[in-house]
């Protein structure tokens, strides 16, 4: 796993619900550098409202990884495990790093919504036991799952995936 590293590259790493911050610090107290984008936001409460920073991407942070950190960060405090594309270890380009900065020094308001997934499309499976899979997206059972018709055996099986296990196939 860890011989792919030819210098430090940015990875994604998930965190355990609302430990982003937590995490953040542990890396910060081991020398190991991260982002953790926050955004600025308005919550009310019944009593006040107030202006909060919040991270960007719930349960993500990114790391900067090179051979000798990869374990260490791996057993840091908070931290889950590795994002992975296509089975290997996803890596965000210093050009995405860089431009995701900038838009967050912008004076844009911005948004991060769930994956836009329509019924009938193709998808990928990215995680969990039907990883590499590919089947028609049936319907979205709600914000967190959606039900995937594979063909296995030429048989068709209707499953409910996890919707962050899920990516869209480029037709193209």
């Amino acid at each position: 796993m860890v011989e792919h590293f030819k210098a430090a590259q940015w990875h994604v790493v998930y965190t355990l619900p609302r430990h982003e911050k937590k995490a953040a610090r542990e890396l910060e107290l081991q020398g190991l550098e991260y982002w953790l984008p926050l955004h600025k936001v308005r919550r009310n409460w019944s009593d006040r409202r107030k202006w909060i920073e919040e991270p960007l991407f719930k349960s993500y942070l990114f790391v900067l990884v090179n051979a000798k950190n990869y374990f260490e960060i791996l057993n840091t405090y908070g931290i889950v495990r590795y994002i992975y594309h296509e089975g290997k270890p996803a890596i965000v380009r210093d050009e995405q790093m860089e431009t995701l900065r900038r838009l967050l020094d912008s004076s844009y308001e911005m948004e991060v919504t769930p994956l836009q997934l329509t019924p009938g499309q193709r998808v990928r499976v990215e995680q969990g036991p039907l990883m590499g899979q590919t089947g028609i997206l049936i319907k979205q059972s709600s914000n967190q799952s959606v039900r995937v018709d594979f063909d296995i055996l030429q048989r068709s099986v209707v499953v409910t995936v996890p919707l962050k296990f899920i990516r869209p196939v480029d037709e193209g």
